[in-house]
């Protein structure tokens, strides 16, 4: 049987910056990956450590691994849309440097992943040194199957790392948008074209650190000055108003309801006036069990958090 009809080709797109420490044992897992048929696409954006180096000298020893490093630095978003635009195979595997993969994390997603625009697994919570903490991601957040946008639409909590995703799905996603997470903006476009499948195996140790840019579980930011602070809060919300315009726009026509459901949701993201206040509140209060349902809180605890949309945006 032709291997490209068993096996099709999974590219796994591997974004780095500066990750020497971690980057060792992420490869080590890599090669181990029992699926036959893979292509690893390693983009660097601009390492100033041995990051390069340690990706060229595996490249050397593994035809099928391919190195590039930007010419400038493109930001992690940009870095991964990079690695997705060079790769060649049916499936995209997005790669973080610093986690460690189950041997047979590839050759399991691909086996469930059917007609499916996405699948994603469970992932087990370590420390820096890979050490289990004892908690998995799905003890943290809700992890099922979507299928519909809107339960993505405020909420994601598909970490990239844990997911095999069609290409034909990701090549919709170009351009991926500097406001929104890679890994959630493709979540939000994969369901757009099917339910997106949950497979309840932890098939990834996902290190938790001081240096991870987002993902983190569990962890709360540290305090920052006053002046920071509103800074911060500003450039947030700034982001979340493009982010939820952009799902808005990127809702086919021919999704009638979420499409209408959408544009109310982003009208009432235009500004903190009294009546947009009580009319994003409301419209949490019908639709909690969409817009929530990757919290993993009681009822009473989303039914709570509908009201405080009163003064403020998520």
């Amino acid at each position: 049987m032709n291997e490209d009809i068993a096996f099709p080709l999974v590219s796994i797109v591997l974004a780095t910056y500066n990750g020497e420490k971690f980057l060792e044992k992420q490869l080590e897992s890599l090669f181990l990956q029992t699926y036959p048929h893979i292509e690893i696409i390693a983009v660097d954006d601009r390492s100033s450590d041995n990051t390069v180096r340690i990706l060229q000298a595996h490249a050397a020893k593994h035809p099928a691994m391919k190195v590039f490093v930007n010419d400038t630095n493109l930001g992690f978003i940009k870095n991964f849309q990079k690695g997705c635009s060079l790769a060649g195979g049916a499936f995209i595997a997005c790669c973080d440097q610093d986690d460690y993969w189950h041997a047979g994390k590839i050759s399991k997603l691909a086996a469930a992943i059917g007609n499916h625009p996405m699948i994603y697994c469970d992932s087990v919570l370590c420390d820096e040194d890979l050490h289990d903490t004892g908690r998995k991601v799905s003890d943290q957040v809700i992890c099922r199957s979507f299928n519909s946008c809107l339960q993505q639409a405020v909420f994601c909590r598909i970490y990239g790392h844990a997911t095999l995703i069609k290409s034909a799905v990701v090549q919709k996603a170009m351009p991926f948008l500097e406001v929104i997470p890679h890994d959630w903006w493709l979540s939000f476009i994969s369901v757009l074209h099917g339910e997106i499948q949950y497979l309840p195996e932890p098939l990834v140790l996902y290190r938790q650190h001081s240096a991870n840019l987002f993902g983190v579980v569990g962890l709360k930011s540290a305090k920052t000055g006053r002046n920071n602070k509103a800074g911060k809060k500003a450039r947030e919300l700034y982001e979340i108003r493009r982010r939820i315009n952009a799902f808005r726009d990127a809702c086919p026509a021919e999704k009638e309801h979420e499409k209408k459901l959408l544009k109310q949701l982003a009208a009432t993201y235009r500004n903190f006036s009294l009546a947009n206040n009580f009319r994003r509140m409301f419209f949490f209060l019908r639709y909690w069990k969409l817009l929530l349902a990757s919290k993993r809180r009681s009822d009473l605890k989303k039914i709570l958090f509908c009201f405080k949309m009163f003064i403020k945006i998520k």
